[in-house]
């Protein structure tokens, strides 16, 4: 692993999940995916990311190198309409937007 890499995923795994989030937004996917409910949770302005992966059982390496990888793709164009999934106000999922 090079040096500036190593000390990238210092820098990030030291970060608090709140500021990853705000920071680098594509990241979130890969937080649900992997299980973490960091997105929402009051303690994301706390926890690091070196925290959230032990709390979750996660090896750390493994996360970074997830969230790394989301980081450096292109965010979607703001002008192709998106369609997302909503959830009502009693958890069932409704697929909103085209």
């Amino acid at each position: 692993m090079a040096a500036s890499s190593s000390v990238s995923k210092m820098t990030i795994a030291d970060m608090t999940m709140a500021d990853l989030m705000r920071e680098r937004p594509a990241v979130v996917p890969v937080l649900l995916r992997r299980g973490l409910a960091c997105p929402g949770c009051a303690m994301a302005p706390f926890m690091t990311v070196r925290e959230a992966a032990e709390a979750y059982g996660l090896e750390l390496d493994a996360l970074l190198d997830d969230l790394a990888a989301a980081d450096s793709r292109p965010a979607p164009s703001l002008k192709e309409p998106q369609s997302a999934i909503a959830f009502d106000f009693i958890g069932k999922s409704v697929k909103s937007g085209t």
